[in-house]
């Protein structure tokens, strides 16, 4: 352990000291529902189990999800730690909408092989949709886009690759640099320093947001604590498209949004004007 993370660990401990931790007890369970292929089979679903490769040679598995009811599909990019199984809600809610579904592992998740690396997630998500336009004959058109606190950056580099009718950042980060900034309240901040990795610093999403004039849509947890509302109202401010909307979720935190009824709402009133362009 580094001498600055030492300093950190004993000045929280000496301030915690001085106050009262309430530890609650729904604080004690991290609650992570699964769901399976059995759960769509009904009338307006069917799921199919896909495997497509990467341009490095990785084939990588993944659900596509047919609605008889969509008009449109949603490429989805799950965050860190994302597996497709343990993702009950974000699933379910996402096909209350008239859509189609691709949610896929990144590599190393879940079953799939290979590792994580930041070049490695940039090229499942173009394999991912490569696959939607090839082998699903998905008009690019009628793809949205839809990343996840990590998965935001797999989403708007895929987006600055690909055509898409439209993006949603849930949850999304600027970039590293301002995201360890944020990690620390002030009086800290002269104390502590952040060595990034160049490979994380290079990926910047308010970069990519300067170049993007697709629809967007920002959500946000106004309690979320890892990746603050206030960066994704950052993005927002920043984005130079004319077509964009953005919703900080009053009781949200950081991975329950998809059970929030104004999550839900939000999401249909921005793919209503998606469906709208697209027709």
């Amino acid at each position: 352990m580094n001498r600055s993370l030492i300093i950190l660990i004993l000045l929280i401990l000496t301030i915690n000291s001085c106050t009262t931790v309430h530890i609650r007890e729904r604080d004690a369970f991290d609650v992570k529902r699964t769901i399976s292929t059995t759960y769509f089979n009904n009338q307006n679903l069917e799921l199919t189990e896909v495997t497509f490769p990467t341009s490095d040679s990785l084939a990588l598995n993944g659900w596509f999800i047919k609605n008889s009811n969509a008009r449109g599909t949603i490429l989805y990019f799950g965050g860190n730690g994302f597996v497709r199984v343990a993702s009950y809600h974000i699933i379910t809610t996402l096909l209350q909408q008239p859509v189609n579904l691709l949610v896929f592992d990144y590599r190393g998740y879940g079953q799939n092989p290979g590792v994580p690396s930041v070049e490695g997630l940039k090229l499942d998500g173009l394999a991912a949709y490569d696959y939607l336009s090839t082998e699903e004959k998905i008009a690019p058109n009628s793809i949205i886009l839809h990343g996840h606190s990590l998965g935001s950056f797999i989403a708007t580099f895929v987006a600055t690759q690909r055509s898409a009718a439209g993006l949603i950042l849930e949850c999304p980060i600027t970039d590293a640099k301002d995201w360890t900034k944020r990690l620390l309240p002030w009086f800290f901040k002269p104390l502590v320093k952040f060595d990034i990795d160049p490979v994380l610093l290079a990926n910047s999403n308010l970069k990519r947001i300067q170049t993007l004039e697709l629809p967007l849509l920002f959500l946000a947890g106004e309690k979320d604590n890892i990746t603050p509302a206030s960066m994704t109202e950052k993005l927002y401010e920043t984005a130079i498209s004319n077509h964009k909307q953005i919703k900080i979720i009053e009781d949200g935190g950081h991975n329950d949004l998809p059970q929030q009824q104004a999550y839900q709402q939000e999401l249909t009133t921005f793919l209503n004007k998606i469906f709208g362009r697209i027709q």
